[in-house]
């Protein structure tokens, strides 16, 4: 029978990253059947035990060491319909805009419209979701510009489902790691499946317009 791994993963990341890629690691690895549970709330808040938890870094908890297997920026994402339509030459051209908030978030516009010197830039509406895969699917479906997590919609991107109008500008973001209770040993299950989580962000920061 399979080794079963229980992975604990945020929501957004789990849909937008890690399950697209899943079927690829289930034909690698057969011998291991990967129990995906997703949460946001913080690793010693959580009340089960898991072999790996997914989580932005870099943090330290107690009892837990981490790996590192994914970076992100964040820059702004819309469809390409959009443009079409209403182009993005220059970023005052955001005013013809809608823009696409996330509550968690609220700054993200803000910081980057201030990053590129253009702070006082007032779109047409904007609209705030609750979660990022919202906003993300949003911009995929015309309804405006988000400020896209580069880990997220590199998939998007290099499908053609998304542009990034301006892609020099892009604020930093918290990094992916995996954390592990202390003591897996290397070449374990655990172990194996970090490593592809590793060989897999690799691969992935190739797929975006800003790494």
């Amino acid at each position: 029978p399979a080794a079963v791994l229980r992975v604990n993963a945020l929501a957004t990341f789990s849909m937008r990253w890690l399950l697209p890629r899943l079927s690829r690691f289930r034909d690698e690895r057969p011998d291991i059947e990967v129990h995906l549970t997703t949460s946001n709330d913080p690793i010693d808040a959580l009340a089960d035990t898991f072999d790996v938890v997914i989580r932005g870094g870099p943090d330290s908890f107690h009892g837990f060491t981490s790996r590192l297997f994914l970076s992100e920026r964040r820059l702004p994402v819309c469809s390409p319909a959009l443009v079409a339509k209403l182009p993005l030459a220059d970023i005052s051209d955001l005013a013809q805009h809608t823009l696409l908030n996330v509550t968690s978030m609220p700054r993200l516009w803000h910081d980057w419209l201030v990053q590129t010197g253009q702070p006082r830039v007032t779109p047409t509406a904007t609209l705030t979701f609750d979660h990022f895969f919202l906003t993300i699917q949003a911009a995929i479906d015309g309804l405006g510009v988000a400020m896209g997590p580069t880990a997220l919609i590199g998939d998007d991107v290099a499908a053609g489902r998304l542009i990034a109008p301006f892609p020099d500008v892009s604020l930093p973001a918290r990094s992916y790691f995996a954390y592990l209770p202390a003591g897996s040993e290397s070449g374990s299950q655990t172990a194996v499946f970090c490593d592809w989580l590793e060989q897999e962000g690799q691969q992935s920061a190739g797929n975006t317009t800003a790494a």
